[in-house]
């Protein structure tokens, strides 16, 4: 029987609760960029003359930035021996040092991540059936599903490895492939509002575009997922290389809430997506963590949502949480919740730990009943019994951990405001890509 109305809305959490990302492209050489003048493709990154510039929004036109300076890496030479060098002395090496400092709380996030990482893992294979276009791109693919693979895993306890998972896996410009695929498992309440038909046009407009997308479960009850990599793409970009955790992430959120997004405001589904999306892409290193973690505040600045963030006071950033219990299930696709939401989890994972951070989300899947007559509201508000449970996983209120959010927020900016950020070849050169 077709689900109509409200029934339909809240029994599938979210109309569409697709989670899917425009990625800014990687960057690429060009002969000439001035600041401020018209670029074409949105996100469009190209290095010239040691900066790399990024073609962002300036109300309805397409215009360059001020651009990034490339970051340089500073040559260390082998300390010299006390001992006179021979005639024919032996060439030295050298050593490239890269920072690996983080602030106070995120190093402490980043370590709870890392030990909780070591101890869940396990050479039990998921069960996940990987479909892949033939023109795929053979290195990218390989990125994607060892990266599932080890974040199917790590998230065991959450969602058992035997619960079967079909992912479907091709290059942007073979997103119709994608398209005809999806259109013929999905039940057709989970295909409304043209989300997919909007991104096969997103896929033929635009040279950048790449992400994934987790739609829901298919016609028989088993849960999806599927990747788009666009031209650009590789693992020295952290916008790419958190895709396959980010969406799997999605998953887990499902079946953890018993396949609804309904229980979870923006910067908690989100925000919790892209958490566990960057720490499991710059799992084997710090230093590529921490890279990854510049990047993404970097972009803060690129998309044009908060212009002046770097002016923002740290009760500014706490508003944004006030401001969020009353945004819709539809309204999380501006970055700046995924990477506020994110933030939040840092905090919230440097102070409680990973475990705590799981307890809530188990502890949200009913929490409705009682409170509220559904999840969310007919105009798509989620219910606020979600503040209790958040009360009884980490000891304080919203409204009480909402200014502690804000003070890290503007902490993590400040400490990231003017340290070079290495993209691409430069990044690869901190840690090689994980496969395990």
């Amino acid at each position: 029987m077709k689900l109509t109305g409200l029934r339909k809305f809240l029994l599938l959490g979210l109309p569409i609760a697709l989670i899917s990302i425009l990625l800014p492209v990687s960057a690429i050489s060009a002969t000439k960029i001035t600041p401020g003048t018209v670029c074409k493709v949105y996100l469009q990154k190209v290095t010239y003359k040691d900066k790399v510039y990024t073609c962002t929004k300036s109300g309805k036109k397409l215009l360059w930035n001020k651009g990034v300076a490339v970051a340089k890496p500073t040559p260390v030479p082998t300390p010299s021996s006390s001992i006179s060098p021979s005639p024919t002395p032996t060439p030295t090496t050298q050593t490239v040092v890269y920072p690996t400092d983080l602030t106070p709380l995120t190093l402490a996030a980043y370590q709870d991540f890392i030990q909780t990482y070591k101890s869940r893992l396990t050479d039990e294979i998921p069960n996940i059936e990987f479909i892949i276009d033939p023109k795929m791109d053979k290195v990218l693919e390989k990125q994607i599903i060892d990266n599932i693979n080890v974040t199917a895993k790590f998230f065991a306890k959450e969602r058992p490895i035997s619960v079967p998972l079909r992912i479907w896996i091709a290059m942007t410009t073979e997103f119709q492939w994608i398209y005809d695929n999806i259109t013929t498992v999905l039940p057709s309440e989970l295909l409304d509002g043209g989300w997919l038909d909007m991104k096969l046009a997103r896929s033929k407009a635009e040279i950048g575009f790449q992400g994934g997308g987790a739609p829901g479960n298919d016609k028989n009850g088993g849960a999806t997922l599927f990747f788009n990599a666009g031209p650009y793409s590789n693992w020295g970009d952290a916008f790419w290389s958190q895709v396959p955790s980010h969406e799997f992430t999605h998953v887990v959120q499902r079946y953890e809430l018993g396949n609804s997004m309904a229980p979870m405001l923006c910067w908690v589904r989100e925000g919790n997506a892209n958490y566990y999306g960057f720490m499991l892409a710059g799992r084997n290193s710090q230093a590529m963590y921490r890279n990854f973690w510049l990047q993404a505040l970097s972009r803060i600045s690129t998309l044009g949502e908060v212009p002046d963030f770097e002016s923002k006071s740290a009760s500014d950033w706490a508003d944004f949480f006030v401001q969020n219990e009353t945004k819709k299930g539809s309204q999380c696709d501006p970055w700046i919740n995924y990477i506020l939401g994110s933030m939040a989890f840092q905090y919230l994972g440097g102070t409680y730990g990973n475990d705590a951070i799981q307890s809530f989300y188990l502890g949200l899947k009913d929490s409705w009943i009682g409170v509220c007559d559904y999840p969310i509201s007919q105009e798509g508000i989620t219910c606020p019994a979600w503040k209790g449970v958040f009360k009884k996983t980490f000891g304080i209120t919203p409204e009480a951990a909402y200014p502690k959010f804000g003070q890290y927020i503007y902490d993590e900016i400040k400490w990231a405001k003017g340290k070079q950020v290495l993209w691409d070849k430069e990044a690869l050169k901190i840690a090689p890509i994980p496969t395990s």
